[in-house]
């Protein structure tokens, strides 16, 4: 079904980047009268691929920090973890160019209503840190009413709706919402997903001059830590499709051993299931044909001892999982290789360095620029929809504090049985 918003206008393909650079990136305005915007309903996958070129053109204008918008890692996701039946990605056309898509999905978990999310959200999210709709350079506040307003359109189909936002798209409007929905739905922050990030200089000279005292000492340490070992040792970058293949077993181990870790802090193991493995190989696969993917090793005397994955979005560089062998720890290997990855994303022209979700201490000491992405949840109008949200959501949050009580237990034990050792 294709929804006409506004005028009557026909798909096309998506203009260059003189138009985007008309508009300006950080400029938001409302284009409503006698403009021509058009919704379309993407059902399949091969509707979905036959729009490929148009999404990756917006992709690169609209998602220059964000690797996991790209329709590379997204229908790759979808094909493994989407039912045909449940896609329904949303193509947002304005004068037959391509300003919007919204990669959305239905989950369904009966008795639960079903529910709309982004592609890469929901059971198998651990590896897709910021789903993203898209929005061309001056549309966010266009594009976001619309999609929103689809839906709202159609409140018998769904029974709440997950909507993450990205830092520059603003924040959720309530007069995205029309008819029925307007009056009876119940709109939510979920939560906020935050990245620490910092911007790229123009030089690595500039960007090492940049850096925190501490952050170099550290790489500093594990250089001559590496050298009176006696052994040989080498970062090797891994970029060709087939060596990230064969490279991406290695970083699965070294990332399960460093999950495995005790007396450290906990980082879970994202490649647990067999399934997210072969998606990420897939996905990966083809990331790296443009590009858009590498995997760093230290290797020492031919052997890695540390892994990173590095992902590529137009502007910036972002980090991925990573892995270490623990007899390494003190030479601080995932640090040593993350500051190559910010040399390199340097000497690409990225503007930033993205290194994921979740500040940490380990984080900070690269940068302390947030980054803060909204998301917010739409509860329909059915009173159905509301005494099941309401029922799902005390039980995520009181399964929420068990996880975290869980964790800190864990984490105190670890500590103590660190000083009694220390003793």
């Amino acid at each position: 079904m294709n929804h006409l918003i506004e005028a009557t206008g026909a798909p096309g393909r998506l203009a260059g980047d003189q138009r985007a650079a008309s508009d300006g990136a950080g400029r938001r305005r409302r284009r409503r009268d006698g403009a021509t915007l058009t919704v379309t309903h993407l059902r399949t996958f091969d509707e979905a691929a036959a729009i490929t070129d148009e999404w990756r053109a917006l992709y690169r204008l609209a998602a220059r920090g964000n690797p996991f918008a790209s329709p590379d890692w997204l229908l790759t996701w979808a094909r493994f973890f989407v039912a045909e039946s449940d896609l329904d990605i949303f193509a947002v056309w304005r004068d037959g160019t391509l300003v919007g898509l919204a990669p959305w999905y239905i989950k369904r978990r009966p008795p639960l209503p079903r529910r709309l999310q982004l592609l890469g959200s929901g059971r198998h999210a651990a590896l897709t840190e910021l789903p993203q709709v898209l929005t061309a350079p001056g549309e966010a506040r266009s594009v976001l009413r619309a999609v929103v307003g689809e839906w709202a359109r159609q409140p018998g189909e769904w029974g709440w709706l997950e909507l993450p936002i990205m830092a520059d798209q603003g924040w959720f409007e309530p007069e995205w919402l029309a008819g029925t929905a307007a009056a009876s739905s119940l709109v939510e922050h979920k939560s906020t997903r935050a990245t620490v990030v910092l911007d790229l200089p123009a030089d690595v000279t500039a960007l090492h001059a940049g850096l925190k005292r501490n952050l170099l000492e550290s790489t500093h340490r594990a250089r001559n830590r590496l050298d009176k070992t006696g052994q040989s040792w080498v970062i090797t970058t891994h970029e060709d499709p087939a060596d990230v293949a064969a490279t991406l077993p290695v970083l699965a181990g070294l990332h399960a051993v460093r999950a495995r870790l005790p007396g450290r802090r906990k980082h879970p193991d994202q490649l647990a299931g067999s399934l997210l493995r072969l998606f990420l190989g897939d996905a990966l696969h083809l990331m790296a044909a443009s590009r858009q993917a590498q995997i760093l090793t230290l290797d020492v005397a031919g052997r890695a001892v540390a892994a990173q994955l590095v992902l590529g979005a137009p502007a910036a560089s972002y980090l991925g999982l990573s892995g270490m062998d623990p007899e390494w720890w003190q030479v601080s290997p995932v640090t040593l290789l993350q500051l190559h990855a910010a040399q390199s994303a340097v000497e690409r022209g990225h503007r930033a360095f993205n290194l994921s979700v979740g500040p940490s201490v380990s984080k900070l000491r690269w940068s302390e620029q947030i980054s803060q992405h909204p998301e917010f949840v739409i509860c329909g109008p059915r009173r159905s929809s509301r005494l099941a949200f309401t029922g799902y959501r005390m039980a995520a949050a009181a399964a929420s504090v068990q996880r975290e009580t869980q964790r800190h237990r864990i984490k105190r034990k670890e500590t103590a049985r660190a000083h009694h050792a220390a003793d």
